[in-house]
């Protein structure tokens, strides 16, 4: 079936340019200089559209073109800041805790270092200068001082140990906190979308509807919604059908004609033929090749994006 569908898809693009038949196709100005606004990335999966710049209207570079609803995220970014600040608190009680434990620790050990020097000098006594007695209880008296002094020193590891452990899990839990803060900033900078060039302001349609987008509408992350394209680096924006696309190729001559000047032709190129064919399903189940056509110098009349083009591309006995 599929070979079938090929060969009938060469019998009916042959004549068109193998055998000298002329192909038309359409298209519409665009810019090089273009910014495409796609909704971005947001905390649940719509985001509202809350204000967008009129369509058609000329913005200049740096006015705001599209505000998308962050009340959710703002929310929550507040919220991150009152913890951040909790947390903050939390860690100064914590480590003056945890230092003046550390702090007790060392001065028990402290201590027990002395006591020890203290009983190793009454252990030190010779036995021919003091009762057997009182030198025994000297030598137990310096075996407690060592154990006291052991045990001072496993307690000053334990809160030196534990120290380390607590603030660095208070220190996780603030740079999760400040991790998730600067996310949400990302996320609310994304929201109010600048025009990167000076231009008029066209809308995207809906991928379903196939309505014009408008503020109030939910739309889905990385849907596009508007673009702003500026009024210079002119091209030919144009979508070939699977069967049209059949024997064209990159740097073919084209002859343009613009519908707002219908008896004023232009040569053109064929710029770029993408290889990777698109669905357009408001248009038919087909596939369809994105193309770039360029003009071959620059034209001497007033152009605007979104300009109506048709594009003759003549066959080989033509050229």
């Amino acid at each position: 079936m599929q070979l079938f569908r090929l060969v009938v898809m060469l019998v009916l693009a042959a004549p068109l340019l193998v055998n000298a038949k002329e192909l038309m196709l359409t298209g519409q100005i665009s810019s090089s200089a273009k910014q495409v606004v796609n909704a971005p990335q947001a905390s649940r999966w719509q985001i509202q559209i809350q204000w967008m710049a009129e369509e058609g209207k000329v913005v200049k570079e740096g006015q705001p073109i599209v505000v998308f609803d962050g009340a959710n995220e703002q929310s929550r970014l507040e919220q991150n800041f009152e913890t951040l600040e909790r947390l903050s608190l939390e860690f100064q009680q914590l480590e003056l805790d945890q230092n003046q434990r550390v702090t007790d620790a060392q001065g028990r050990l402290k201590l027990a270092i002395m006591q020890v020097e203290k009983a190793a000098i009454e252990a030190s006594v010779p036995a021919s200068e003091v009762s057997a007695y009182d030198k025994g209880q000297y030598d137990l008296a310096l075996q407690r001082a060592s154990l006291e002094q052991s045990k001072a020193q496993e307690a000053l590891a334990r809160a030196e140990k534990e120290r380390a452990s607590e603030i660095q899990k208070k220190q996780i839990d603030i740079m999760s906190t400040q991790d998730e803060v600067a996310y949400l900033e990302d996320l609310l900078t994304n929201m109010n979308v600048l025009a990167q060039h000076s231009g008029p302001v066209t809308y995207a349609t809906h991928p379903w509807s196939g309505d014009k987008l408008a503020s109030g509408m939910n739309v889905q992350p990385s849907w596009t919604v508007l673009d702003v394209q500026a009024i210079e680096s002119f091209q030919i924006e144009s979508w070939i059908h699977e069967i049209d696309a059949v024997g064209l190729k990159e740097d073919m001559a084209v002859t343009l004609t613009l519908d707002t000047y219908p008896n004023k032709p232009f040569n053109g190129k064929i710029k770029t033929l993408s290889t990777q064919a698109e669905a357009k399903e408001q248009w038919s189940r087909s596939a369809y090749y994105p193309a770039i056509i360029e003009f071959e110098s620059a034209p001497d009349v007033k152009l605007l994006p979104g300009m109506s083009v048709r594009i003759l591309v003549k066959g080989e006995d033509d050229v």
